[in-house]
């Protein structure tokens, strides 16, 4: 189909516009519609949705790389089949379907805890119902990774909260390999390193630790912005061998002691395997540019500085897979514009930039 990368940006349905066919695009972006976890402000289930209408006022030029207008970006389409023979829905549908049930049952028990309560048998049945559909949105999301992993291609998942990361990371490790190890770079506020938050087995705070824990060739973890987090969570990053911490605190402070931010960069990616995955939650960002987040923590990248590191680990490393989670709408598409740009830098970078 005829696409003007310079012209109106077209609202289909689809991010950026962008109207090929996805046999063609190095980058399919898969939308994870799931926040039934969140613990303090919902709405990231609607990240998805609210990019894609933002995404189509974004220029597609990038002054570092003058073919950028070139890159074809694919929409995930992928379907299942429904039980009982109803025939076949979208995965995005789908899981936008059991998200809302989950996300009430979630409630209950959140609000339960939050008043000091302890779980009745009930809500403890609830809270397993949740884990298990938090189990069958992993399983989907790596499913159709691993699909587009198989076709030589970069899956890009946009959340949703950062719980859907999990089946992302699983199909980028199974895809490499034998003896190869995969990095995972995460741009946060948080550690996301809790055990279970909440019951919840697969929690938004959870997140790194089920990824250390539960898949097997994880060779690194680097954290980047982090600056909320808890005595357990410090105490892991010390003890455990596999995680490399550059903590907010920590990069202003060298930063004021004549550090530069090109410097810093270059041992960020020293801490770094060949293959990486990079994981953004949008609240590794200055909380100015993601007010509507779940949970937003005063501190963070700027825009710029997350682009400039993004291009350099990229550069220097081959990107396997990636996701941007934690993007929520407000009364204005703000939160989605600037989810929507850092979308197209990732997708951009893990094509023409990687070596």
């Amino acid at each position: 189909m005829e696409f003007d990368p310079s012209g109106v940006g077209v609202a289909n349905g689809r991010y950026f516009g962008m109207p090929f066919s996805n046999d063609g695009c190095p980058v399919v972006l898969i939308s994870v519609p799931w926040d039934a976890t969140v613990s303090y402000s919902e709405g990231t289930a609607g990240g998805p949705e609210a990019i894609i209408g933002a995404s189509v006022q974004v220029d597609l030029y990038d002054e570092h790389y003058p073919s950028s207008p070139e890159l074809k970006i694919g929409t995930d389409e992928a379907e299942i089949d429904m039980e009982d023979g109803a025939g076949r829905i979208k995965v995005v549908d789908y899981i936008k379907a059991i998200n809302t049930e989950s996300r009430e049952k979630a409630k209950k028990i959140i609000d339960c805890l939050a008043e000091g309560r302890e779980l009745d048998k009930e809500l403890r049945g609830l809270q397993e119902e949740v884990n298990q559909a938090s189990a069958a949105v992993n399983y989907l999301t790596e499913q159709v990774c691993a699909g587009y992993l198989s076709q030589g291609k970069v899956p890009g998942v946009v959340g949703g909260e950062h719980s859907v990361t999990f089946g992302a990371v699983k199909a980028a490790a199974a895809s490499l390999p034998e003896g190869r190890r995969l990095g995972v770079l995460q741009f946060d506020a948080h550690a996301d390193l809790r055990v279970a938050y909440e019951g919840f087995e697969h929690s938004h705070a959870s997140i790194m630790f089920n990824i250390l824990s539960k898949i097997d060739n994880i060779g690194h973890l680097t954290q980047v912005g982090i600056r909320d987090f808890c005595a357990d969570e410090h105490d892991s990053i010390k003890r455990e061998g596999r995680i490399s911490a550059f903590t907010d605190a920590g990069i202003e402070e060298a930063m004021a002691e004549g550090k530069t931010w090109k410097e810093i960069c270059r041992e960020i990616v020293e801490t770094l395997p060949e293959d990486v995955y990079i994981s953004f939650d949008i609240d590794g960002l200055d909380p100015s540019l993601c007010p509507n987040t779940g949970t937003p923590v005063p501190g963070g990248l700027s825009f710029q500085k997350a682009v400039y590191l993004l291009r350099e680990v990229a550069s220097q490393r081959h990107i396997v897979g990636f996701d941007l989670c934690e993007v929520a709408p407000g009364e204005n598409e703000w939160d989605a514009n600037v989810g929507a740009r850092l979308l197209h830098k990732m997708a951009l970078f893990a094509i023409f930039a990687s070596r």
